[in-house]
């Protein structure tokens, strides 16, 4: 059983309640993991601020030298960590490859500001007094939270992560329900690295019972969430009262626009990989398609060609085997949710040129998969 991280120690919740972590592919039960709640929040709260001010005071290079250190213990483990990325998420392996490498570069950017965090020193008017200038010195605002989503887990961890250490905040990060495996196994690498206690946690559970407990507890200074619109209008409603600075990334609606001078073979590609990129299930894929009339035909009938060669399948294949493009939609509620778009989209007109339909594929039958359309 997993267990989440708090003052520098592997715990169960409080309440020594559990929940099951299962695999999209297929349904498997992969690990339990604790039901954090209130308790939790509270102690790894504690623990974050009891570390404050000696993270504060340690040197940015320090800061730098440790999470460098630390991404070395946990590049050792990339495939364990992939593999897990992919098991609970449901993206294929080479997604997954991708995304644990996207975690490490983008962390090794943040070691990298440690030489660039600087204050100013600024002339003042002369009715001041000669020579007379205002020192700008940055200091970090206490303890963070980091809310992640289940689509890029690690990807949008160390966008948390990596900031908030290099400027000297210790932070608690509160995975998505689904996905915390793959995350509690980096933050338990990097700190074996030599963090102190209290500096990087990560606790686990649901949104109402745990989430809500960090962002309004009024020792948390900064909150950062990547998630829905919906989650994020909740958030900065309970972390107003408090004037808690807030950072949220929510959905979008993005359009892709091709030209009519535009290379259609790779327009085309552009499409394909803005659209079903992790089964289609980022706030940057691709939701609207405008054509000009005059490459319309050309256009629709590569990408249509295309979308029926997107193999969809187990996410766990291999380069050695027919290569699987998409994997499995993360769970049941996704997959209702595109059958119900597509089903839409038909009542008002529209027509499903190819896909759009869960595969008949026997080995496929337990886990939430459904062909591009």
């Amino acid at each position: 059983m997993a267990q989440m991280f708090i003052n520098g120690e592997w715990v169960d919740a409080q309440s020594g309640k559990t929940y099951e972590i299962k695999n999209p592919a297929n349904g498997d039960v992969i690990d339990t993991v604790p039901l954090g709640a209130t308790a939790d929040a509270e102690a790894a709260v504690a623990a974050a601020k009891a570390a404050f001010p000696a993270w504060a005071d340690t040197s940015a290079d320090e800061r730098a030298d440790l999470i460098r250190k630390g991404l070395e213990l946990v590049k050792e483990h990339s495939k364990e960590i992939v593999a897990l990325l992919t098991a609970e998420q449901g993206k294929p392996l080479f997604e997954a490859n991708g995304e644990f490498h996207h975690f490490i570069h983008g962390m090794e950017f943040y070691a990298g500001l440690a030489s660039k965090i600087r204050g100013a020193q600024v002339p003042l008017p002369p009715a001041m007094g000669k020579n007379t200038y205002g020192m700008v010195i940055k200091r970090p605002v206490g303890v963070a939270v980091g809310i992640i989503p289940w689509n890029f887990p690690l990807t949008l961890m160390g966008t948390k992560v990596g900031p908030a250490l290099i400027a000297g905040c210790p932070i608690i990060i509160k995975p998505s329900e689904t996905t915390p495996l793959a995350t509690l196994k980096i933050i338990g690498l990097l700190n074996e690295a030599g963090l102190p206690a209290g500096v990087l946690q990560c606790v686990t559970g649901f949104g109402p019972d745990l989430g809500e407990p960090l962002v309004t507890h009024p020792d948390v200074r900064r909150v950062a969430l990547t998630g829905s619109s919906e989650t994020g209008r909740r958030v900065m409603s309970l972390a107003a009262p408090d004037f808690k600075r807030v950072t949220l990334e929510l959905g979008g609606s993005d359009p892709m626009i091709v030209c009519p001078d535009a290379n259609i073979g790779r327009a085309i590609n552009g499409a394909m990989i803005g659209r079903f990129w992790n089964a289609g299930q980022a706030c940057l894929a691709v939701k609207r398609l405008y054509l000009f009339d005059e490459i319309y035909d050309e256009f629709m009938d590569g990408l249509v060609n295309k979308v029926g060669r997107y193999a969809v399948g187990d996410p766990t294949t291999r380069p050695d085997k027919p290569q699987v493009r998409m994997g499995p939609l993360h769970a049941e509620f996704q997959r209702a949710e595109v059958e119900a778009q597509l089903a839409d989209a038909v009542s008002k007109g529209a027509e499903v040129l190819i896909g759009g339909q869960r595969p008949d594929d026997p080995d496929l039958a337990n886990g939430f998969y459904f062909e591009p359309a």
